[in-house]
């Protein structure tokens, strides 16, 4: 039987698997910066991205980051 150490240290081991996938799953978290995040111009408060195009060319480099498809 296991003694607690060993219990103890199985189920760290577990919850930092469990939080690396669900920060996997989840990705960055991207703020507002006044930029466009891929290219770089000038944009009002509240948005990431100048366009479409944009937001999508930024999203296809960080998924494959990320390891995601």
């Amino acid at each position: 039987m296991a003694d607690p150490v060993d219990r103890a240290a199985e189920l760290n081991e577990y919850m930092q698997e469990k939080q690396l996938e669900a920060a996997r799953v989840k990705g960055p978290e991207v703020h507002a910066t006044g930029y466009c995040l891929n290219c770089g111009e000038d944009m009002p408060n509240n948005q990431r991205w100048c366009d479409a195009d944009c937001r999508d060319d930024w999203e296809k480099v960080n998924n494959r980051r990320r390891g995601v498809r």
